[in-house]
């Protein structure tokens, strides 16, 4: 199985064309989707989607997020992304109780 190396996180007001415009400018910018979920809230009109993601070739963009703003303010996302391969800082605790 591919390694994910990216996860984007958007939601924004429910519309047509999100997954074909987000799925499309990923393939553009040189990544290929490896997994990917959406959900629509009808009670608020909201959009809700997660997409994982890796490069397709050598040729995929070195800063997904700078080429993926302009289609976050064309459809007023609010969104994240996360570098998988990246290590996280975890703290465990533990109690005798």
């Amino acid at each position: 199985m591919e390694s994910m190396s990216h996860v984007l996180t958007l939601s924004c007001a429910d519309r047509p064309g999100i997954v074909a415009a987000v799925a499309g400018h990923l393939f553009e910018a040189g990544y290929t989707i490896t997994d990917a979920q959406q959900f629509d809230d009808m009670e608020t009109g909201r959009f809700f989607m997660r997409v994982a993601f890796s490069p397709a070739a050598e040729t995929a963009a070195a800063d997904p997020s700078l080429a993926f703003k302009p289609l976050a303010e064309r459809f007023g996302m609010n969104w994240s992304l996360i570098d998988t391969n990246r290590r996280r800082k975890v703290m465990l605790l533990a109690s005798k109780f």
